[in-house]
């Protein structure tokens, strides 16, 4: 019987997991997170959503509330960026002295760069609302701005990599 307990203990939980992206916005007819999020096939234990592009922090969090994951991962079309950006850093609309810093650490490969400027825009607002949410909840939270013309296929094999490594 000591033998069933300790390998049942051995076990690893499953992490819940929490993948998002966002719709098109101001003159994009898609987003790349979106394409991506829609044909990409996730474990069980992980969720996708794709958000509108609106400053709605009900929207954020009922369904982080929904879903009770113990990681988040955001994805964000970014318009200008070459390289996927690991954000480390969010901070406050109309308060740019706050800050705060994502908790999940994400693969650093040749195809990306970190960053600590999350813009101004609702990427940068979910992950002030999203960090704050793991911090209330003992979850970890990461965000991944990607190039408006990246490739679906390799941003999918990198937030597939993301997944494994959490």
């Amino acid at each position: 019987m000591n033998n069933v307990i300790r390998v049942l203990l051995a076990v690893p939980t499953m992490h819940r997991i929490l993948i998002y992206g966002f719709g098109p916005y101001q003159h994009y007819a898609s987003n790349i997170t979106e394409v991506t999020l829609r044909d990409m096939k996730l474990p069980r234990n992980t969720f996708k959503r794709v958000f509108d592009v609106r400053f709605d922090r009900q929207m954020f969090e009922n369904v982080f509330e929904t879903v009770q994951p113990d990681v988040i991962l955001g994805l964000g079309q970014h318009p200008r960026a070459r390289k996927l950006r690991i954000e480390r850093r969010s901070h406050n609309r109309g308060r740019s002295t706050q800050t705060r810093f994502a908790t999940l650490s994400l693969p650093q490969t040749s195809e990306t760069t970190v960053a600590y400027d999350a813009g101004d825009y609702v990427c940068n607002y979910s992950m002030w609302v999203g960090i704050e949410w793991c911090m209330r909840n003992n979850a970890r939270y990461g965000f991944l701005h990607v190039p408006k013309d990246y490739s679906p296929k390799k941003l999918a094999r990198y937030v597939s990599r993301a997944i494994t490594s959490c």
